[in-house]
């Protein structure tokens, strides 16, 4: 009997920066051979592994259905739209259903069927696959999560971790955001800061840890990584506004 479900494939590109000029790492799905996202979705990239491939296991399939965007336009969503696909497991399949573009109120796009088991092992195998990582973008993974997993690293100086990433175009520097003394959303005043940080060459895991210490042994919140927030905040907090550019 002819087996009807589709295959998927995943995988990373890192893009030649100095080709390029850009630095996006995108998430490449293919199913039965297409790349279905940049077939369906042409406005920008694809998600970056990061974030379809990360912590919050986003593609992962459950019982309870739930929406992931898999690309969004270079200019932002609320711009030019984005790709969203929803995601549920029924028995012994997958589906991706219910294609969405908030650009694109007519978007019509096929349901997709995954045997499970090929499914979950491709997910599983593409979460642990960090052979396209380079050294600078293999420390952030490994400050990203020792941030996550360790929230009083950045909490005595009552600072909270938000993104932290390395990018293809600026390399041997990492770059880690965090807020002060909460996140944004919060009705209270808040403060943004990026530490942009050179990397010395060595082990990821060495040079993590070295990164860590830099960030946490003396106050983080410095005039120089101010990178966001009010006006009223700086005033409040004894930083000058606005962010020097």
């Amino acid at each position: 009997m002819k087996d009807e479900h589709s295959r998927i494939t995943i995988r990373v590109s890192v893009p030649d920066a100095e080709l390029s000029g850009t630095g996006t790492v995108e998430t490449h799905i293919v199913v039965d051979g297409r790349p279905i996202v940049a077939e369906a979705f042409t406005e920008g990239s694809a998600e970056q592994p990061e974030y379809l491939l990360g912590p919050d296991r986003r593609l992962h399939a459950d019982v309870e259905a739930h929406e992931v965007r898999l690309a969004e336009a270079d200019c932002t969503e609320g711009c030019c739209g984005a790709l969203y696909v929803t995601i549920e497991r029924r028995g012994d399949e997958v589906i991706w259903r219910d294609w969405r573009n908030p650009d694109e109120p007519g978007l019509d796009l096929p349901a997709l069927r995954f045997g499970a088991a090929q499914y979950d092992a491709e997910i599983i195998r593409a979460e642990n696959d960090h052979s396209w990582e380079w050294t600078d973008r293999s420390v952030a993974r490994l400050l990203r999560t020792r941030l996550s997993e360790q929230p009083d690293l950045l909490g005595r100086w009552d600072c909270h971790p938000g993104w932290v990433e390395a990018r293809p175009n600026e390399p041997g520097r990492v770059f880690v955001s965090y807020f002060y003394p909460q996140r944004p959303g919060a009705a209270d005043l808040w403060l943004q800061f990026v530490a942009v940080i050179a990397l010395p060459t060595g082990d990821p895991e060495i040079v993590a840890a070295q990164v860590v210490r830099l960030l946490t042994d003396t106050n983080p919140r410095r005039q120089q990584w101010l990178a966001g927030g009010s006006d009223e905040a700086a005033q409040a907090f004894g930083f000058d506004w606005p962010v020097p550019r």
